[in-house]
């Protein structure tokens, strides 16, 4: 993640980000996203101009550790309303590949009630791995574990997954959770897709 932040290309005119260092920040799924259905409102382009930037700079009230750990809190005791809190009203939410197999792309507060609504059904819950929290300014990179239902019956105790995070004004902006390859594997192989 030093490598994002050394090379911050700024706009003095806006006080924004480049797209393309963005992008890099948002991970694999967050640029693949992004470029599949945009991102209106943290990116803009304006004739003229060739480069499109982003508000993707950290501030002074952003502290990703303490959001994750009060998301981590709010998804296991099942507090759907504080887990909503915690979400920017335009954030995007990526977890792939899903418990159930649903979507796993949501944009927004009313696709995140949907999703979330459904992930407390099927019982998911999220234990954050020691030691793998790193904190680069407003962007976080962990590892969790996570039980699910669905997942249980399959005969799959938990799977790990990476996660990114961006919190903006002390909201999640930007949530990626993407299984772990061997996560992906223990996956299709209890589906019998393998």
């Amino acid at each position: 993640m030093n490598a994002i932040t050394s090379e911050l290309r700024t706009n003095p005119f806006t006080n924004s980000v480049s797209r393309r260092t963005t992008l890099r920040g948002l991970g694999a799924a967050g640029l693949a996203t992004a470029l599949a259905v945009g991102t209106a409102g943290r990116v803009s382009a304006h004739t003229g101009h060739a480069t499109a930037t982003a508000r993707f700079a950290a501030s002074s009230d952003d502290d990703p550790a303490a959001v994750i750990a009060a998301y981590i809190a709010a998804a296991n005791s099942g507090d759907l309303d504080e887990i909503l809190a915690l979400y920017a009203d335009d954030a995007f939410h990526i977890h792939l590949p899903s418990a159930d197999g649903s979507p796993g792309v949501c944009v927004g507060k009313d696709q995140f009630r949907m999703w979330y609504e459904q992930s407390l059904a099927n019982g998911e819950r999220v234990a954050l791995e020691d030691g793998t929290l790193a904190v680069d300014g407003n962007q976080a990179t962990f590892l969790v574990r996570i039980t699910s239902e669905p997942w249980s019956k399959l005969g799959l105790e938990a799977l790990d997954a990476h996660s990114e995070v961006v919190v903006i004004d002390g909201r999640i902006a930007t949530h990626v959770v993407l299984l772990t390859p061997e996560s992906v594997r223990q996956l299709r192989a209890a589906r019998g897709t393998a």
